[in-house]
């Protein structure tokens, strides 16, 4: 019973916080799915969170983005997903957020929203409780979510962001 507490006070994450990705190691990369027009890379600047983020070079395309591979599907023991993003950039910028419930729902059957993101360092949080489908107004399956993304829309040049920390939080 001691080794157990022992472990769980060593934790890297507070209580009630799972994280998805942190991408502190190539093999992480793994767990994108890679996109034709979108360059993903380890950096070693604007982290949140341990030593690395994610660099995403964001090409003149109709949807670049990060699409990771779920590995955790059953959301509903947290209350909110957080993520931090940095626009290097002068000028605001919009980017979207997608989660899905289900395997190819059409747009108005799923979670879609925009933020826009102001130069330097922002912290995006989403409340579960705000994660309701665009059109028929349903709020999304927490046990079962099978789609998560991060994209731009029509950017009309290259963009440059650093994603870290993503994580569901209580």
């Amino acid at each position: 019973m001691a080794f157990c507490v022992y472990l769980l006070g060593c934790s890297n994450n507070p209580a009630g916080e799972y994280v998805l990705f942190d991408f502190e190691s190539p093999s992480e990369l793994d767990q994108l799915y890679w996109n034709c027009h979108t360059m993903y890379s380890l950096a070693d600047k604007y982290v949140v969170h341990g030593s690395k983020s994610l660099q995403l070079d964001l090409y003149p395309v109709h949807y670049p983005g990060f699409s990771p591979k779920l590995t955790k599907n059953d959301w509903s023991s947290y209350k909110a997903l957080s993520f931090d993003i940095y626009n290097p950039q002068k000028d605001n910028i919009t980017i979207a957020v997608r989660i899905d419930d289900r395997k190819y729902p059409e747009y108005k059957a799923r979670y879609n929203n925009k933020f826009v993101l102001k130069e330097g360092m922002n912290h995006l949080h989403i409340p579960f409780n705000s994660l309701i489908t665009s059109g028929t107004v349903q709020k999304l399956d927490l046990k079962s979510i099978s789609n998560f993304q991060i994209f731009m829309v029509d950017p009309k040049r290259k963009i440059v962001i650093y994603i870290d920390y993503i994580r569901l939080t209580s």
